[in-house]
């Protein structure tokens, strides 16, 4: 597995997963290697994965292998897919967090909007596929040159198979178990100006779970991470590091 590693391996560690196509999509979040240890891993069809194509059951063995082999409990903040696959991965296996930040989860799905957004995220990926288009979204993220460079490139090679697999990736509330019994703080976050059914996946989180709290930022869409970033990494800073202080 690919991965992008921040900051000093003897720091307390947040494994941070990525939105769909966005591999850097925590760039601004990447000044918080000043306190901990980030490693933010490609996700099946993306980055420098794209010799696979995404499946969400390949996927959350190929992270509990990869977070169980640190050898220490992390902290988990998932944005989007990254979310989605945060949801299932810590109901499944929260023997491996002390706590997760889980933002826009898409957790409640029908067949006729889970078919458009398959439709929409095609055409995206088209657009993808000019690189010039693809260097000023990039640039819009606020991505490194560096950053910039791989994410073009990168794009080249993503697949319409692993968008549709990404989007009617099978993760919801009813389809996961175990999400009730888990035991360690857990935070998630939607926009106030995002769909219904993002908004409504992290206030039931908060229903079936007490160790689950929701907030609905009311200014932001589909974008913390990247558009709210100061209050997002506060938010981080004061969540996760009261978590790693109580063990």
């Amino acid at each position: 597995m690919h991965f992008e590693e921040f900051g000093k391996e003897h720091e307390k560690t947040i494994v941070m997963l990525h939105a769909a196509n966005y591999v850097h999509v925590f760039a601004k979040q990447y000044c918080l290697s000043d306190e901990y240890h980030l490693i933010v891993p490609h996700l099946m069809g993306y980055g420098d994965e794209t010799d696979k194509t995404f499946n969400a059951e390949e996927q959350i063995k190929e992270l509990a292998e990869f977070i169980s082999s640190l050898g220490k409990k992390v902290a988990l903040v998932g944005f989007s897919l990254g979310a989605m696959v945060g949801f299932k991965l810590l109901a499944e296996h929260p023997e491996l967090f002390n706590c997760a930040v889980l933002v826009s989860p898409w957790l409640i799905k029908d067949r006729e909007t889970l078919d458009k957004v398959v439709a929409a995220n095609e055409k995206q990926l088209a657009s993808f596929k000019k690189k010039w288009l693809c260097g000023l979204i990039a640039r819009m993220n606020g991505f490194t040159k560096e950053q910039r460079i791989s994410f073009v490139e990168q794009m080249q090679r993503v697949t319409p198979e692993t968008v549709k697999n990404a989007v009617d990736n099978g993760i919801t509330l009813e389809t996961v178990g175990g999400f009730g019994k888990v035991d360690v703080p857990v935070l998630a976050l939607a926009g106030g100006k995002e769909q219904d059914f993002m908004r409504e996946s992290v206030k039931k989180m908060a229903e079936m779970n007490e160790n689950c709290s929701c907030e609905i930022w009311e200014k932001a869409a589909h974008n913390i991470p990247p558009m709210f970033a100061k209050r997002f990494n506060e938010q981080i800073r004061g969540f996760v590091g009261k978590a790693f202080d109580k063990g």
